[in-house]
């Protein structure tokens, strides 16, 4: 069985599963999907579980977590994010084909409305075959009797196309109607980034990321060089004894031979800041935005003039966090707490984090968001920073999440007044930690920031 389709003929034939691996990998390789890298996740993960046969377990929540990195706290009915990127698949495959992929003889279709793709085999109509078709029609007798038929016949079958047309029509204009108002909902949830971000987003480069390098001790291992070995601490036994009690990962006993700690500089991050890296970066895929990463120890002051900048991390941790030109009012003190330099009514002069006194665990953080110029006075840097890397991770989910977004861009809207919201600001947040993760983050104050620089 077969029907023609866009000057070419559909066929009953299957696909193999290897004619469909080749057709996935020849539209991911091109030049429509090869420089967009979520539509490519996208189309991969759905052919990947129709090749499996598990197609029909697809859905927009399983789809927003491989495919947009949603966590689950993930809502399909207010977050239209994978509807769109199906849109944009859809878009992307009619271009291909029409072009690229116009000889593909496996084609791969994504029904609107579902996401569960189909693979179907298609060979091009020859022209022969259209000859073969005329030559096949039988001579006609126009008698006077038929030709009146064929009158009313004709004018029979030009009230059907009409009607079809019209109805074609109809149906073309809802759908467009449809995209259109999805588009429009679509960008109502994105509006919701561009207060905070648009200075980042619309930069042509990538934004440099700044990674923390804090110092960690680590136990030594056998690999280690002798000179690290006589650099190291010893434990006494006593203080051996309590830590590996306290080890939730009892495997490293048997690693660890000699208890000796060495002090590390340049290896580890903390847990908030890599949280941290996974949020901002789901931003940045969201407007399909580029974004580096880098060591604190690794850059340098080149890399600060010449592109927006996001610092995570603490002065503690990340030495790069205590270098804006912008005349901060929240600062990082030496007794690990904020400082508040021009307190407003109803405001604390110091706010210190909070430990559970049985357990010594940390209960309740604080964290700043500031947002200023950088080193050249051009662009604009970031920094997420909390008084502990638990307050990192909560910083960093407010000013990634659209229902804390919304509180911080009316907060900025009502300060800045008819002139607008600042351009540059600090934003201190409280977050109440159970178990080294964040909970509960609510906005303490703001303040806007003048530029230091003459």
């Amino acid at each position: 069985m077969t029907s023609l389709v866009n000057g070419g003929r559909l066929t009953a034939k299957p696909v193999d599963p290897e004619e469909m691996k080749e057709a996935l990998e020849r539209v991911l390789s091109s030049k429509y999907f090869a420089h967009a890298p979520m539509k490519q996740r996208f189309l991969r993960l759905i052919c990947e579980y129709h090749l499996s046969g598990r197609g029909g377990e697809l859905n927009e929540y399983l789809i927003g977590q491989e495919v947009f990195d949603r966590d689950s706290t993930y809502n399909p009915a207010t977050d239209p994010i994978v509807r769109v990127g199906a849109h944009g698949v859809r878009e992307k495959l009619e271009l291909y084909y029409q072009k690229e992929g116009g000889d593909d003889e496996i084609r791969i279709v994504m029904p609107v409305g579902s996401y569960n793709i189909c693979f179907v085999r298609h060979s091009p109509q020859k022209p022969e075959e259209n000859q073969i078709r005329q030559s096949q029609v039988p001579p006609v007798d126009f008698t006077p009797a038929i030709q009146k038929r064929s009158g009313w016949r004709l004018l029979h079958y030009l009230i059907v196309a009409a009607l079809a047309i019209a109805v074609a029509v109809l149906i073309y204009s809802n759908l467009q109607l449809q995209r259109q108002v999805a588009l429009a909902t679509t960008q109502k949830e994105l509006d919701v980034y561009r207060l905070v971000w648009e200075p980042f987003l619309k930069f042509e480069g990538p934004t440099l990321m700044v990674l923390s390098n804090p110092p960690v001790f680590r136990f030594i291992n056998p690999t280690d060089p002798v000179s690290t070995v006589n650099k190291s601490i010893p434990l006494t036994s006593e203080q051996t004894a309590e830590v590996f009690e306290a080890l939730p990962n009892k495997t490293i006993i048997q690693i660890i031979k000699n208890p000796r700690l060495i002090l590390i500089s340049d290896t580890y991050t903390g847990i908030g800041e890599a949280i941290g890296v996974h949020r901002v970066t789901g931003v940045f895929r969201t407007f399909d935005k580029n974004i580096s990463l880098k060591q604190s120890r690794t850059v340098s002051v080149e890399d600060l003039k010449n592109q927006n900048v996001i610092v995570l991390g603490s002065v503690w941790v990340n030495n790069w966090s205590g270098k804006l030109p912008a005349k901060e009012e929240f600062i990082y003190s030496n007794d690990v707490t904020v400082k508040n330099l021009n307190p407003r009514p109803g405001e604390e002069r110091e706010y210190h984090a909070v430990f559970d006194q049985q357990n010594s665990k940390l209960i309740e953080d604080y964290a700043i968001v500031t947002v200023g110029p950088n080193i050249s006075d051009r662009d604009q840097v970031m920094i997420i920073a909390g008084l502990h890397s638990e307050g990192t991770a909560a910083a960093a989910e407010y000013v990634t999440s659209k229902h804390y977004l919304r509180e911080l861009n009316q907060r900025l809207l009502l300060m800045g007044g008819k002139s607008g919201a600042p351009k540059y600001y600090q934003a201190l947040l409280k977050a109440g930690v159970d178990n080294g993760i964040p909970t509960t983050i609510s906005l303490v104050s703001v303040h806007a920031l003048r530029n230091s620089t003459p």
